[in-house]
C-alpha cells in the first residue's frame, strides 16, 4: 500500500466496523482536575513504607527492596528532582497558556466586528 493510499483505506475499514456505540449512547467526559491537582501531582515523593509484598516470601523481597533503594538513594533521589522540576516547569507554562488564552478570548469578545 503506498501512503497516498493510507487514509482511504483507514477510512474504508472504519466504515466497515459494526462496533460503534449504538444510538443514545455516549462517552461521559472525564472531570477536568485543576492545576493545583496538577502541581500536588507533579512533585514525585514515593513512600518507601509502602513499599512491600504479598507474596509468601514477602518479607525477604521487601528487605530487599529496601536495601536496594537504600544503595540508589543518590541516583534516585537526582531523578526524581529532574523529572519534578520538568513536570513542574511544564505545568507553569501550561497556566501560563491557559492564562493567556483566556484573556484572548476576553479581548475577542470585548472587539467588536468589523464590517467587511
Amino acid at each position: 500500500m503506498k501512503p497516498e493510499e493510507a487514509l482511504a483505506a483507514a477510512r474504508e475499514a472504519a466504515a466497515r466496523r459494526s462496533d460503534a456505540l449504538r444510538g443514545g449512547m455516549s462517552i461521559a467526559p472525564t472531570e477536568r482536575v485543576s492545576i493545583e491537582q496538577l502541581m500536588e501531582w507533579a512533585n514525585i515523593e514515593p513512600d518507601p513504607d509502602l513499599m512491600r509484598s504479598t507474596r509468601r516470601l514477602g518479607a525477604p523481597i521487601t528487605w530487599a527492596k529496601r536495601q536496594l533503594v537504600h544503595v540508589m538513594r543518590q541516583y534516585l533521589r537526582e531523578l526524581q528532582s529532574q523529572q519534578t522540576r520538568f513536570n513542574l516547569n511544564v505545568l507553569i507554562r501550561l497556566a501560563e497558556l491557559e492564562d493567556r488564552v483566556v484573556r484572548l478570548e476576553e479581548r475577542a469578545q470585548d472587539t467588536p466586528a468589523e464590517p467587511r
